[in-house]
C-alpha cells in the first residue's frame, strides 16, 4: 500500500472512530514522546536543513527548541537513560549497543519510567523500536508498557520487517505479525488507532520510537522521487525517511486533535543519537568520508564523544504550558525521567539514586537549568564530561590523549585547550575518574569474552566493524 494512501486512511479512521472529547477533565497531561535514530542536527527544516519537515517545524515554532539537549553515544544507551533516569554506565550498558544476538538487556532490577506511570494510572504504549533486550524477560510489556507494536532489534528492513539475521521482527504485544507496507507508515497507522480507541479520561503515555533514518536507508519510490536532484540513492532515501517520520508525526498529532486530547498533551521530540557518519575506528573518531547526515556545526557523529554524536535536535510542545522559545540551557536525556514523573503525579522515589534533574521550571517558566554538569559517557577505554561551558574528552587507549574545549566559544570542538587550562583539566579529570569508579562492568564486553555457538560480530552503533 502506498504511504500517502495509508496516511489518508489513518486520519479518516481516526475521525470516524471517535468524536472529539474534551480533555479538560484530565488534570495530568497525556505525553507523546518521540525519538528518531541517527538524525543529523541540521537535517530538519527548522535548523535550515534540506528536508521538508512541516510538522516538526510547527512544533519547534510553537514550542521550546532545546538547543543544548544531550543524549548518549548510541541509541540503546539513550533509551536506557530515558527509561531509568540513570546513566547507562551504572548498569553496564555504556559500551556499544544491544545486538540481535545479545543475551543481555536493560537489567530487570532497574525501575522504569513506564512502570511508575502505570502505577500512577497511566495507560502506556510503545509503537516502534525497543532495542533494550531480545529475550522475553526484557520485552516491553515486562518493563511497564501495556501495549507494544514494532520491533525488538535495533535495525530492521523497513519493507520486510526482518532483523540483521533475516528473521521476522515485527510484533504486536508478544506475537509476531506479518504485514505488508512500509514500517514508518505502519507505525503511524497504529499510533492513530491507539489514540482513536483511547479513553481520554485516562492519561496516556505514548512512545513513538522510530528507527529511521537509521540504516538500511530505504524508502518508497514516491518519497525518494521528491529528492531526485540529489546525487546518490543513499542521500535520496535518507531525506525521504526523515520526511516519512515527519508525516507520521503529523498523523499522530491529527489523531490526538480528533480525539480532543492534543490540548492536554506534552509532546517531546529528540533524536536518539546524532547523524551517523562513516568511522575509521570503532571509537567513533577519524571519519573516512562524509556520510549523508549533516550535524551542522558540531563535530563527529553517532557513536563518538564529540557533540555531533550527542548534542541533538530536540523540542518540547504543550499549548499554553510550554512557551515558544529557543532554550539554550543544559539538558540531558536522563532529565526526562523526573520531569515527566513530576508532571504525571507519579512516585519519583526508587531504591537507586537517579542522575536526571527536573527541568519543568526551565521548560515552562524559562528558569535557569539546575544542571551544571553532565556525564556524557564513561567506559574502560574513554570518557567525556561537561561542566558548564567546558567539555573534557579522555581516550585511555594507546596512544592516549585528552581534549578540553570551551563549547561556548568553540562549538565545533576545534581548539583543544588541555595544555592552556591545566587546573580546569585536572578538576574535570578528577570528576570523570570518580564516575569511572562507580561504573558497572560493560555487559557488551563481558558477553564478547564468553564462548558462543556462532560468531558474534563486533558493531559500533549499527555499523559492522571488521578486522
Amino acid at each position: 500500500m502506498q504511504v500517502t494512501l495509508l496516511l489518508t486512511v489513518v486520519i479518516a479512521s481516526a475521525l470516524a472512530l471517535a468524536a472529539p472529547v474534551s480533555a479538560a477533565s484530565t488534570a495530568r497531561p497525556n505525553i507523546l514522546y518521540i525519538t528518531a535514530d541517527d538524525l543529523g542536527w541540521k537535517d530538519l527544516g527548522y535548523h535550515g536543513g534540506g528536508v521538508q519537515t512541516p510538522n516538526l517545524d510547527r512544533l519547534a515554532r510553537d514550542g521550546a527548541r532545546l538547543e543544548q539537549f544531550y543524549v548518549q553515544p548510541t541509541s540503546t544507551q539513550t533509551r536506557a537513560a530515558f527509561l531509568t533516569g540513570r546513566y547507562p554506565m551504572r548498569y553496564g550498558l555504556q559500551t556499544m549497543q544491544i545486538q540481535s544476538s545479545s543475551q543481555f538487556g536493560l537489567p530487570a532490577d532497574e525501575r522504569t519510567l513506564t512502570s511508575a506511570l502505570q502505577q500512577a494510572g497511566y495507560r502506556t504504549a510503545l509503537i516502534g523500536k525497543w532495542h533494550l533486550g531480545q529475550n522475553k524477560d526484557y520485552w516491553p510489556q515486562r518493563r511497564g508498557y501495556d501495549y507494544f507494536y514494532g520491533h525488538l532489534a535495533g535495525e530492521i528492513d523497513y519493507f520486510k520487517k526482518t532483523n540483521r539475521q533475516g528473521e521476522l521482527d515485527w510484533h504486536r504485544n508478544d506475537k509476531l505479525v506479518k504485514e505488508e507496507g512500509y514500517a514508518i507508515a505502519l507505525l503511524a497507522k497504529d499510533a492513530a488507532s491507539v489514540i482513536a480507541k483511547h479513553d481520554p479520561s485516562v492519561p496516556l503515555f505514548l512512545y513513538l520510537s522510530f528507527a529511521a533514518p537509521q540504516a538500511p536507508l530505504e524508502a518508497p519510490k514516491e518519497l525518494t522521487a521528491r529528492y531526485r536532484d540529489l546525487k546518490t540513492e543513499e542521500e535520496r532515501a535518507y531525506r525521504a525517511m526523515i520526511g516519512a517520520v515527519d508525516s507520521a508525526i503529523g498523523t499522530t498529532l491529527a489523531a490526538l486533535e480528533a480525539r480532543g486530547m492534543l490540548a492536554n498533551t506534552l509532546v517531546i521530540f529528540h533524536a536518539a543519537t546524532g547523524g551517523a557518519l562513516p568511522s575509521k575506528y570503532p571509537l567513533g573518531d577519524g571519519d573516512t568520508q562524509r556520510g549523508v547526515a549533516n550535524n551542522g556545526p558540531y563535530r563527529g557523529g553517532r557513536g563518538g564523544l564529540y557533540d555531533g554524536g550527542m548534542r541533538v535536535a530536540a523540542l518540547a510542545y504543550w499549548p499554553g504550558k510550554v512557551q515558544p522559545a529557543v532554550v539554550t540551557e543544559l539538558m540531558h536525556v536522563t532529565d526526562l525521567y523526573p520531569t515527566i514523573l513530576g508532571l504525571a503525579g507519579a512516585n519519583p522515589t526508587q531504591p537507586r539514586p537517579i542522575d536526571g534533574l527536573d527541568q519543568w521550571p526551565t521548560l515552562s517558566e524559562g528558569q535557569a537549568s539546575p544542571r551544571k554538569e553532565m556525564l556524557l559517557n564513561v567506559e574502560e577505554f574513554r570518557g567525556a564530561i561537561r561542566a558548564g561551558d567546558w567539555k573534557l574528552i579522555v581516550y585511555a587507549t594507546l596512544p592516549g590523549r585528552v581534549e578540553l574545549y570551551n563549547l561556548k566559544a568553540d562549538p565545533s570542538e576545534e581548539d583543544n585547550q588541555a595544555e592552556r587550562e591545566p587546573e580546569r583539566l585536572q578538576a574535570m579529570h578528577k570528576r570523570l575518574v570518580e564516575y569511572a569508579w562507580e561504573m558497572a562492568p560493560a555487559k557488551y564486553l563481558d558477553e564478547l569474552g564468553k564462548p558462543h555457538k556462532a560468531e558474534v560480530p563486533i558493531f559500533w552503533g549499527d555499523n559492522p566493524v571488521r578486522p
